[in-house]
């Protein structure tokens, strides 16, 4: 692998809660920036987006960015981690055949909406020809998210690894080629809710305190933010209170959160978002890079290569194309 810190900037697509509309919008207000600043990043589609907007995803193509899947349409049926395993492998082959159809290139990457997976998501991800994933929190405190009951997220590994069959956030014995690339959290995820929730001052300083311990570790850092998040021109989200939100749902979580969400100014938010990736490319010996030239940097590793054949004789069904 290089010697450099690799940075990993990824950006979810969805419409809600705005128009879909708009997207187009965002995406153009995205590339402009990471035009800017030099930056490539990896964008996770949904599948019915990335045909609605086809023109668009061969535009972040050719601008050297990644194209991965971010399920088929992000909706709130598309729960991984409460799918059996038949049902996922269907989704998601059905996800990356129509993802490709537009780029004309293999699509090797998966994020799962609200990070919901189970082990056999990662089954599932591996049938289908998927390389990568980047579902997991480490260390990251459920209660936080929609995903309250998942404890596997405090003791799963912080550097890239094999998740296993039986529990993803644990490394695989053997048997596993699929990586997964852990979103960098700890109690809090590394990304823009968290600067929008404790500000931007406070996600610098998480920065700081990642690049510390990528620098000794030497583990990806992974940052994940919106297109919309950049647009500054964007309505405020507005949370109205509901007694059911002081409830736990298994698929909302506690929505009570969304408080810290609550009014924020969108022309401060896409303001801190700049900034930090200003602070990012300032930092010394980083590289931004995509999901798939993570892959890259993996196979580079001399043992990469007799371990891959060794799973591949074990497990031919996990061959990849």
């Amino acid at each position: 692998m290089n010697s450099a810190i690799n940075i990993l900037i990824t950006l979810d697509i969805h419409c809600y809660p705005y128009t879909e509309k708009k997207i187009p919008l965002w995406i153009q207000e995205t590339l402009q920036l990471l035009d800017n600043l030099c930056i490539e990043a990896t964008f996770f589609f949904p599948a019915v987006l990335a045909e609605k907007f086809s023109g668009y995803v061969r535009m972040i193509l050719e601008r050297g960015h990644e194209i991965a899947c971010h399920g088929l349409t992000h909706g709130p049926e598309e729960q991984y981690n409460l799918m059996p395993y038949e049902k996922q492998k269907a989704i998601l082959c059905e996800a990356k055949k129509r993802i490709e159809e537009v780029t004309a290139n293999e699509v090797i990457s998966f994020r799962s909406p609200a990070y919901k997976i189970n082990g056999d998501t990662i089954k599932a991800l591996e049938e289908n020809g998927f390389r990568l994933d980047s579902s997991v929190n480490p260390q990251r405190l459920g209660i936080l998210s929609s995903d309250i009951t998942n404890i596997g997220w405090l003791y799963a590994p912080r550097r890239p690894y094999h998740p296993s069959f039986n529990n993803p956030f644990i490394a695989a014995k053997e048997g596993v080629l699929l990586w997964e690339i852990p979103q960098s959290a700890f109690i809090l995820p590394f990304m823009v809710n968290t600067g929008i929730a404790f500000g931007g001052e406070f996600l610098k300083f998480f920065f700081r305190i990642l690049y510390i311990e990528s620098f000794f570790r030497k583990n990806p850092i992974v940052y994940m933010f919106h297109p919309e998040d950049i647009y500054p021109k964007r309505d405020a989200y507005n949370y109205k209170f509901e007694w059911e939100d002081l409830l736990p749902s298994k698929l909302r979580g506690f929505s009570i959160r969304k408080v810290l969400f609550h009014n924020k100014n969108p022309e401060k938010i896409s303001s801190q978002i700049i900034s930090l990736l200003k602070m990012m490319k300032e930092s010394k010996d980083i590289k931004f890079i995509t999901f798939r030239k993570m892959l890259d940097l993996f196979c580079a590793r001399p043992s990469f290569s007799s371990r891959e054949i060794k799973n591949k004789e074990k497990n031919p069904s996990t061959n990849l194309k």
